[in-house]
């Protein structure tokens, strides 16, 4: 797909204003061509960069994997595999997509079991020779299907498969705009409303433990404290459902620190307290 002609002038606007330090002048800049045309890949990304500095979430995921040596390690929405090849020697690693691109096991350096179905599918009824039979995973990081419905129909079969002090990783879960994080598609950008878990999970399941890191593009929403006897969410679902289908990602862009919170700190001592604080197990 070609480049939309607006976008490239924009980015080499904002590199120079902010090679000047001009930063409020640089952010103008993404957002008047935004304003023009959502769907500005580059253009979003750049934003993203911009509001949340620091480590973006491929890193986060390899710290984690480097911190906490999970023996499983679980990923639903693999795409091209870049983020299930950073699972690292003795973890086992499990993949599941309905259409990944190319070969992800390419990627990977460590045993992968590759399932090609719905996220539904596979957590409804793992296939028998499935590493999750043996004692459920220890790290699981979902990005698949970005809708709320799918995101939290994700945790909720997850959480049975959950080993002891296991912990689920939650990707876009901060919204950038209200556009791109919207329920219906209409950008090439675009995280969805899957970010409403946040909210729902704090209001239903207070015994969880969340906090969400600023990290680009769109945050990432560690949970820990997990239940697999826990029936709340399914036995709530549709009225879940019903209710936040309502929310909008406008207060989350506004005012993140609000709506998404707790959010935690882009740093990794900060991360390695609360991930002891909140009964995290590494297996290091």
């Amino acid at each position: 797909m070609r480049a939309h002609p607006l976008e490239q002038p924009a980015l080499m606007q904002f590199g120079l204003l902010m090679a000047r330090g001009e930063r409020t002048r640089a952010e103008a800049v993404l957002r008047q061509a935004l304003a023009q045309e959502p769907n500005l890949p580059r253009v979003h990304v750049a934003l993203a960069g911009l509001r949340w500095p620091g480590p973006n979430y491929l890193h986060w995921l390899a710290w984690l994997h480097e911190a906490l040596k999970p023996r499983l390690y679980l990923e639903i929405g693999v795409e091209k595999g870049v983020s299930l090849g950073l699972a690292q020697s003795p973890t086992q690693a499990i993949g599941v997509d309905p259409e990944p691109l190319g070969n992800p096991l390419d990627h990977c350096t460590v045993a992968t079991q590759l399932y090609r179905q719905t996220s539904a599918a596979f957590l409804r009824a793992p296939p028998a020779d499935c590493h999750l039979h043996t004692a459920g995973f220890d790290l699981a990081f979902v990005d698949g299907d970005h809708h709320f419905e799918s995101v939290l129909d994700d945790f909720i079969q997850l959480e049975r498969w959950a080993a002891p002090g296991a912990l689920v990783v939650l990707h876009d879960t901060l919204p950038l705009t209200a556009l791109t994080a919207a329920q219906d598609r209409r950008s090439g950008f675009y995280t969805g409303d899957g970010w409403k878990i946040v909210p729902c999970l704090r209001a239903l399941r207070p015994q969880l433990h969340l906090v969400t890191l600023p990290v680009a593009p769109t945050g990432l929403t560690l949970v820990a404290g997990l239940d697999p006897q826990s029936r709340v969410l399914n036995e709530r679902r549709q009225h879940i459902v019903d209710t936040y289908a309502r929310l909008d990602a406008t207060q989350v862009v506004q005012r993140p620190d609000n709506a998404a919170r707790p959010l935690g700190v882009n740093e990794p001592a900060w991360v390695r307290r609360w991930l002891h604080q909140a009964g995290v197990q590494s297996h290091s």
